[in-house]
């Protein structure tokens, strides 16, 4: 017993965790029932929900993957938890591409399958499973041909064009089109809420601008812009369609939308006019002036916008839009059929294209605009896009964009695809003077031509050259011909360059001049170079021109070097080298090359105030000449030479003031003049000893006798003037950037050809000359401040506290070489010059070194042995004072200077006489007399044909001689083009050097006879020209303006063309001005004929039969949408009435309500008034419409009683409406139809198709029945 004691409750331990499990067992049975339950009741959920048949047309459905739905039903799983988890969201990104749009439905497509399921089964979907990505809505729609309810997969898209308000021509491409998708199962009513959303940013409840829509078709909408101008909806979209009111409450499926995009545009109600654009134009337009003949016998006199120094363009378009041949060959659009968009010398017909828009807008009565003028903008961005020169808005020359525009439009028109090459013929030796070999090789290179060339521009204005060159030694003669489009003329006048310089004499000859400083007026040709200038200079002061120097000088010190790059400028002209404000000094300076040197001369005057210790040049660089040998080491020579220069500056003597200062007329002075000086060692015995013996061995004592010989007792040194230098160890070359030559030229000045300063120095402090000369030299030289010291026995070393009193910007370095003098002097650098340092080959090969300073200076004593550094030159008793690269500083005593020079009037340099000139003048009264008289236009043509001899830069390389040559050249006209474009030169230029002449030429406005001037045989009656255009510049070079006086050939007027600004001329013999500069001539023909030859006419013929048809075709598209237009107003004014009719019935029912009422009331009060007040209250009626008991509830005030019913049927009736539709064919007929829905897809014929499947109801319904 006991055992079993124990054991139950063990057991029953057992069974009570065994009834617990089979617990939980249970439960989560009863859980996995659920779930699976639960699983199949959504299952059986959303199979009743895809099994609904009640969808209709309009419902909205959406579109699920097929896949993704068969495994929400069939996929195992046992609980709706696995299968969630197994499926994941609803993806709705698979099933459209990157851009947001469904892939197409088809089988080649690998697109997934998807499934149209309702709102309400979606709903469920999005619940359960959750979504990713936005949900894909599609309407349903009914299918005609199976009667089918079937999702719309891909609804239409409607790309929105807007309409430009105003006048504008132009039209804007946006970079997209603003658009909108939407239901076929949508009325048009929605189409007009989608567009004020998309355009006007409002919705249905807000009242935006009227509009209203045109349905573009397809076959327009190439390339179409975004904004459309008004011109070009009427003009080039031939086919539109206006969508007319009554027809707003139609579905887009009833009225044949089935193509999947459509182009409308949006035309809105203009408030200024109160009334629609296309509305204002047929108002304005007179559909009778589309007459061919009318069209061609207006327009031609509307001006163009100036854009900004756009005048040079405006002009020369105006000449050549008014070429009659031109005119018409862009006018009739015969253009369009010619364009070589393949050439590569072309601009893809861009070109062409612009040129034929603006000649349109211009000319074409429907395009242009009741503005005066057009803006050539297009244009301009056409050409500036393919032509650097034109593509800002910088002034430029007419001329030169006439070339190049005809050039471009051969090119664009070019009827030659495929270019043969073509070798250039030659004439034999033996064949050069017959006529008829010239006359075979004109027409051979003329079809050599043809054949690469043939365009409309050839056919008018090419013409060819006949240039002829003859060799000056073998007499060798080449014949060339080469093709033109416009004829240079130059202008039988020479033009003058002036300029006066400053001459300084340096000689001891006075060469015939009032003075040794003087003002020089000179005159040569624009064209003359530098080394013509020379030989100008030497000829007139009668000097070989090796003594000429020219600088220019910039605050009293030199700023420009013309001896420096000598061989580059001689091929310059003087004009680019010397500009008019240039003060250019000319130096005779008489030197032996051999034997001299010339040094660089700069006077300065220390401040009156020694404080400040300030010294400034004045006055005029000079140049003194020494000798290589002696000169350069005396000192007193050196001071000699100074005291003669420097007095050519004064007007006061200065020789007489020296003299009465020196107290003695003796010319040179020996050591016994200094009797106070010792020789205080050998080395001064030596020095005094060996000028004695010059002295005894050598000159008189009228000449030269020694260096210590020009000393005097009397006066020092330093009288006057201190005598101080300047060397520049390493010469700095100025770059010249006008002439860009390269930095490897700088030769000149490093190689000492020519040496002047190119820094400017410090004048302050520099050292002085005397410093260099021995102490005993010193002394002599400065004998009376050697007295004052001795005196006061302060007696020192001669000049010892100058040597340590050395500025700080300056060191005493060692003289190694000839070209080796390294001072370390601060520089004060002059203003950069723009014409200094000019870079040059080397010009030391061979050249001829004109003018040199410094061009035997190799020939110097070496420095190293004269003076290899500054203490041993104290050893030396004739040390080398001057050198290649020393300039020579005059510092004045402010007290001296006072007498001599700070009078103006005894300023030198100021006031100078003219020196004579008296071809100069006489050439002056020559030329004012030519500028004011008139030459010929023949006397052009004459000179044109006048041989000239190459110049040295224009050299032709002679075949027999195998070098080039000064040849003889003869330009002639051999023939000429139908137009013949004159440009006559009133522009000379020299590289960059331009000018203007002003003079009148006197052309002929009729009859201007060629054949005089042309050498082609020919019959000269055919060579007679009428002037039809006149381009104009007025100003210089600095600023000018173009204008055009042009005939205008379809008036036969002329007219003054100034940009935007036309005026009638009164007569064409106005535009004969000096002004004249582009001639257009066109050659005398029958006013019934064209020029350029048959092929020509009879492309213009053509292009007027074509134009003429496609103009019959453009009135009739326009009176078809008038048509519209009008229609449309009609159905607005019916409506308008309609609604008014419809407001005043419903107040007159309003009125009659009122009275019913009234009467309701009235009965009201006398059934009032009869019943006894004991019978108690009774509910007042009064102002209710509602009957008070049931007969009259039951009775005429019923709801349903007959009275309101009749209102209510009549209300009804009055928003009855039969349908009725019209389909309009491609070929613009019409046919009506009384279904209610006019779709073509309830039928197979396409009479309800329009050219854009728009299939529009009758435009004749009756507004009253609807």
């Amino acid at each position: 017993m006991s055992e079993e004691g124990n054991k139950s409750p063990s057991m029953r331990g057992d069974y009570t965790f065994g009834a617990e499990e089979e617990e939980e067992v249970e439960i989560q049975q009863k859980f996995d029932e659920s779930d699976a339950n639960d699983l199949q009741q959504r299952r059986e959920v959303l199979s009743q929900l895809l099994q609904t048949t009640n969808v209709h047309e309009g419902d909205t459905l959406f579109l699920v993957s097929r896949d993704y739905v068969d495994d929400i039903l069939n996929l195992p799983a046992d609980t709706f938890e696995e299968l969630k988890n197994n499926l994941g969201p609803i993806n709705c990104k698979s099933l459209v591409d990157g851009a947001g749009f469904l892939y197409p439905d088809d089988e080649k497509s690998d697109a997934i399958a998807t499934r149209s399921i309702t709102q309400e089964a979606f709903q469920k979907l999005i619940e359960w499973f959750g979504i990713h990505g936005e949900p894909i809505a599609r309407a349903a729609m009914l299918n005609p041909a199976t009667g089918n309810i079937e999702v719309e997969r891909f609804p239409p898209y409607f790309h929105i064009h807007t309409l430009l308000k105003g006048n504008s021509n132009r039209s804007f491409h946006g970079q997209m089109h603003n658009g909108v998708y939407l239901s076929r199962t949508r009325t048009f009513n929605d189409l007009f809420d989608a567009i004020r959303v998309i355009m006007f940013k409002t919705s249905g409840n807000q009242k935006p601008t009227p509009f209203r829509i045109w349905f573009i078709p397809a076959d327009s909408t190439d390339n179409l812009p975004s904004s459309i101008s008004l011109f070009a909806f009427i003009n080039d979209i031939r086919k539109k369609h206006l969508l007319r009111q009554d027809f707003y409450n139609y579905s887009l499926k009833s009225q044949g939308i089935v193509l999947p995009s459509y182009h409308i545009l949006v035309e809105s109600f203009d408030k200024s006019s109160k009334s629609y654009p296309v509305d204002n134009y047929f108002n304005s337009v007179d559909l009778s002036t589309f007459e061919i003949e009318k069209m061609i016998e207006s327009g031609g006199n509307l001006g163009l916008a100036n854009l900004g120094n756009t005048c040079y363009m405006n002009s020369a378009l105006q000449c050549l839009l008014h070429v009659p041949e031109i005119n018409y060959y862009f006018f009739y659009n015969i253009f369009e059929k010619e364009l070589n968009k393949t050439n590569p010398l072309g601009n893809k017909g861009q070109i062409a294209v612009a040129f034929g828009s603006l000649l349109h807008k211009l000319f074409d009565n429907l395009k242009n605009t009741n503005s005066s003028f057009v803006s050539p903008r297009e244009f301009k961005f056409t050409i500036g896009h393919y032509s650097s020169m034109f593509h800002g808005y910088q002034q430029q020359d007419s001329q030169e964009f006439l070339s190049w525009l005809l050039d471009a439009l051969h090119e664009d028109l070019n009827r030659i695809y495929n270019k043969p090459y073509c070798e250039k013929p030659e004439l034999k030796d033996d064949e050069v003077s017959d006529p008829s070999a010239i006359a075979r090789l004109a027409d051979t290179c003329w079809q050599q031509h043809k054949q690469r060339n043939d365009s409309v521009i050839v056919d008018l204005f090419t013409g060819l050259y006949q240039s002829t060159l003859i060799c000056p030694d073998c007499s060798k003669t080449s014949i060339t011909f080469d093709p033109f489009n416009d004829l240079t003329l130059p202008l039988p006048i020479n033009k003058k360059w002036y300029h006066t310089f400053t001459i300084i004499n340096l000689s001891t000859d006075s060469l015939n001049l009032e003075s040794h400083i003087m003002k020089l007026e000179v005159e040569l040709d624009k064209t003359s170079n530098f080394d013509e200038l020379l030989r100008y200079l030497s000829t007139f002061l009668k000097v070989p021109q090796k003594y000429l120097f020219l600088f220019e000088i910039f605050n009293n010190f030199f700023y420009k070097d013309f001896q420096a790059k000598y061989n580059k400028l001689k091929f310059f002209p003087t004009s680019e080298i010397i500009s008019d404000s240039d003060d250019i000094l000319v130096y005779i300076i008489p030197h032996n090359p051999e034997t001299d040197i010339i040094v660089p001369v700069i006077n300065t005057v220390s401040d009156q105030d020694k404080s400040y210790n300030i010294s400034n040049p004045f006055g005029l660089p000079l140049f003194i000449v020494l000798d290589k040998i002696n000169d350069v080491r005396s000192f007193g020579n050196i001071r000699k030479n100074l005291e003669s220069t420097v007095k050519i500056l004064s007007n006061i003597d200065i020789d007489d003031h020296c003299d009465e200062m020196k107290k003695s007329n003796k010319k040179y002075h020996s050591a016994k003049d200094f009797p106070l000086l010792e020789k205080g060692s050998q080395e001064d015995v030596d020095m005094l000893e060996e000028d004695t013996n010059e002295n005894i061995n050598g000159p008189s004592q009228d000449e030269y006798d020694s260096d210590i010989s020009l000393g005097n007792p009397n006066v020092g040194a330093d009288y006057g003037f201190n005598i101080r230098h300047y060397r520049e160890s390493k010469p700095v070359t100025r770059s010249l950037n006008k002439f860009n030559y390269s930095s490897d030229d700088q030769d000149a000045s490093s190689n000492g050809v020519l040496n002047i300063p190119n820094l400017r120095p410090n004048f302050n402090n520099l050292p002085s000359l005397s410093d260099e000369l021995p102490q005993l030299k010193q002394k002599y030289y400065h004998y009376p401040r050697y007295i004052e010291d001795s005196t006061n026995g302060n007696e020192q070393e001669a000049s010892s506290d100058d040597k340590e009193k050395v500025d700080e910007d300056y060191v005493v370095v060692e003289n190694k070489s000839d070209n080796e003098i390294e001072d370390n002097l601060a520089k004060d650098t002059p203003p950069e010059s723009s014409d200094e340092g000019l870079d040059t080959e080397n010009e030391n090969n061979g050249s001829e070194n004109i003018g040199s300073l410094f061009d035997s200076v190799s020939e110097l004593p070496s420095q190293k042995n004269a003076s290899t550094h500054y203490s041993e030159s104290k050893t030396d008793n004739h040390p080398v004072l001057v050198y290649n690269n020393t300039t020579l500083v005059c510092e004045w005593d402010y007290d001296i200077f006072s007498k001599l020079f700070e009078d103006p009037a005894d300023q030198k340099w100021i006031d100078l006489p003219y020196i004579p000139n008296d071809q100069l003048e006489a050439n002056k009264r020559k030329l004012e007399q030519q500028q004011k008289s008139t030459v010929s236009l023949y006397d052009c043509l004459r000179s044109f044909s006048t041989p000239e001899i190459l110049g040295d830069q224009d050299l032709w390389y002679c075949p027999n001689c195998k070098d080039h040559k000064q040849a003889t050249k003869t330009i002639q006209i051999w023939s000429t083009g139908d137009l013949l474009t004159i440009h006559l030169k009133r522009f000379q230029s020299a590289r960059t050097f331009s000018d203007k002449i002003n003079m009148v030429v006197d052309f002929p406005v009729e009859g201007l006879d060629m054949s005089s001037f042309v050498s082609k045989e020919k019959d000269n009656s055919d060579l007679i020209y009428d002037l039809i255009a006149v381009d104009n510049h007025y100003g210089g070079l600095g600023g000018g303006h173009y204008t055009a006086s042009v005939k205008n050939f379809r008036d036969n007027k002329w007219y003054y063309f100034n940009d935007g600004r036309v005026s009638e001329m009164n007569d064409p013999t106005e535009c004969i001005t000096g002004a004249a500069y582009l001639l257009f001539y066109r050659k005398r023909k029958p006013a019934s004929e064209f020029l350029g030859g048959d092929q020509l006419q009879t492309v213009i013929q053509q292009g007027r039969d074509n134009f003429n048809q496609n103009l019959k075709y453009l009135m009739d598209n326009l009176i078809k949408t008038k048509e519209q237009v009008d229609d449309f107003n009609q159905h607005d004014i019916a409506l308008k009435s309609h609604e008014e009719l419809k407001f005043a019935e419903e107040n007159q029912d309003e009125k009659e309500e009122d009275e019913e009422e009234e009467e309701v009331e009235n009965v009201a009060k006398t059934s009032e008034s009869l019943i006894s007040p004991c019978n108690g209250t009774i509910s007042s009626a009064k102002k209710s419409r509602l009957p008070i008991n049931e007969e009259t509830s039951s009775g005429e005030f019923n709801e349903g009683g007959d009275n309101f019913n009749r209102r209510k049927q009549r209300l009804i009736s009055k928003n009855k409406n039969y349908n009725k539709s019209i389909s309009i064919k491609p070929d613009n007929t019409m046919e009506y139809s009384s279904s209610n829905i006019a779709s073509p897809l309830s039928s197979g014929s396409e009479d309800n198709i329009v050219s854009d499947n728009i299939s529009l109801p009758n435009s004749d319904a009756n507004l009253d029945d609807k």
